[in-house]
């Protein structure tokens, strides 16, 4: 089953590798004093050549927006555009219903349409996280220009923004969208969406139970639950999860921590 065609996967892929190059380059800076951050600026042969990647990370980040964008509009034009990407209160409703069934306090999870409520929380988060970065960005970039326009407390509250995003985006993409597509027992050792575009039917039938319906109804998909995958509720993947995200943790700790409590 389809589920993102060529340009979502385009835009999927360009956005990945711009906001990985942005952190690798980004964080550094933010976190100057720490050794490691040397180091890394090492491999860029000086901070110039740093500055010089990140700017160009950040204007391909420019362009899978523009893309998107572009996207959009011409969907609009064609009456086709999509708003199940767009939250509902439904969402609201699913959010507690779910949490409640992930703490044990509910018997079913709540069944999902073509998008989940956390598909439609990483989706605009993104929205929201691009346009701070980049407006906050071009601040940083003509800072006298920018001067012009606003006063100079909002450009420091703008520098202060475009950092902190950034370590929000780092801890959002890899605790949060990570484990949904690779770690999470129904997909591992991760999805194939991303490459290919389709989805199983076992994966819809899991997380898209009301899609899934609808494919039953059109005789698309066989009406019998799909068989789950052999790694839920797989001790060796829980153990080794719960080892990789705890080495994650005290790695960000050790990195970050220190430096945004002041210390």
């Amino acid at each position: 089953m389809t589920r993102f065609d060529f340009h979502a996967r385009v835009q999927h892929g360009l956005l990945a590798v711009s906001l990985a190059v942005l952190i690798l380059t980004g964080f550094p800076v933010k976190f100057a004093a720490q050794p490691w951050a040397r180091a890394v600026v090492r491999l860029f042969g000086s901070f110039e050549g740093l500055l010089a990647v990140h700017l160009a990370a950040a204007a391909v980040l420019a362009f899978t927006a523009l893309y998107y964008l572009s996207a959009v509009s011409l969907a609009l034009a064609r009456r086709r555009l999509d708003f199940s990407i767009v939250p509902r209160l439904r969402d609201f409703g699913d959010f507690g219903r779910h949490l409640g069934y992930l703490i044990g306090l509910r018997p079913d999870a709540p069944r999902f349409g073509k998008f989940t409520w956390w598909e439609k929380f990483e989706f605009w988060a993104v929205v929201w996280g691009t346009a701070v970065m980049g407006a906050s960005g071009l601040v940083l970039v003509f800072p006298e220009l920018a001067g012009r326009f606003v006063p100079r407390w909002a450009v420091g509250a703008l520098r202060v923004a475009h950092s902190n995003e950034a370590v929000l985006a780092f801890l959002a993409v890899v605790f949060g969208h990570t484990f949904a597509v690779h770690f999470s027992p129904h997909v591992f050792p991760g999805s194939t969406v991303w490459l290919n575009g389709r989805a199983t039917l076992s994966q819809l039938h899991e997380d898209h139970a009301m899609m899934y319906e609808v494919l039953v109804s059109r005789n698309a998909a066989p009406p019998r639950p799909m068989k789950e995958s052999r790694w839920v509720r797989s001790r060796p993947l829980i153990v080794t999860e719960l080892a990789a995200y705890g080495l994650l943790i005290a790695a960000v700790y050790v990195a970050v921590v220190p430096h945004l409590l002041g210390a």
